[in-house]
């Protein structure tokens, strides 16, 4: 069903791997934050990110499992799909819950609006395989790059958001060459 399709798979499989592997790096930049704050970031802005990126594992793993069938792969998309659609949904609320300028108004679409699409079009992609559609496999590889390209944004997001800088009051100090 993927022939040809092995180093595709492999490779998202390890990019998705290399990002949760950032994602721990990611948490030991939170060492200084409130842990208050911590736990609201982790589950609005964290926990989406390390689902999108578990989820493009367990595709890809699922992909190259030697001689899985169509509906096998179908409900393994379907699962993914709703699960992910769920978690896009409630990161959309917990988003437009919260108030003030701790939520940029990209958030609300990088971490809720757009993961729930893709994870829709995931949905879609299950449908074809159910139902043997020839543009199944190519739909999957597409959905597929959408998160891990999306989990590669928003970790970013995270990690120029978390990044230690300078406190506004302290002295500015120059190196001299």
């Amino acid at each position: 069903m993927f022939d040809r399709w092995d180093e595709f798979y492999l490779l998202a499989g390890s990019a998705a791997a290399v990002l949760i592997g950032l994602i721990f790096v990611v948490m030991t930049l939170m060492q200084d934050r409130p842990r208050s704050s911590v736990l609201a970031g982790s589950r609005l802005y964290m926990g989406p990110v390390v689902l999108q990126v578990s989820f493009v594992l367990v595709l890809s793993s699922a992909a190259l499992v030697p001689g899985i069938t169509s509906a096998a792969f179908a409900g393994v998309c379907a699962v993914v799909a709703l699960w992910g659609f769920v978690r896009g949904a409630m990161s959309l609320g917990g988003l437009a819950a919260l108030k003030g300028a701790e939520v940029h108004w990209t958030d609300k679409w990088f971490y809720g609006a757009i993961p729930a699409a893709l994870f829709v079009a995931l949905a879609v992609v299950a449908w074809a395989f159910w139902s043997g559609q020839g543009w199944a496999p190519v739909g999957a590889a597409a959905v597929i790059t959408g998160i891990l390209l999306l989990a590669i944004r928003n970790e970013w997001d995270l990690v120029t958001w978390l990044a230690p800088r300078p406190d506004d009051d302290a002295p500015d100090v120059k190196v001299d060459q």
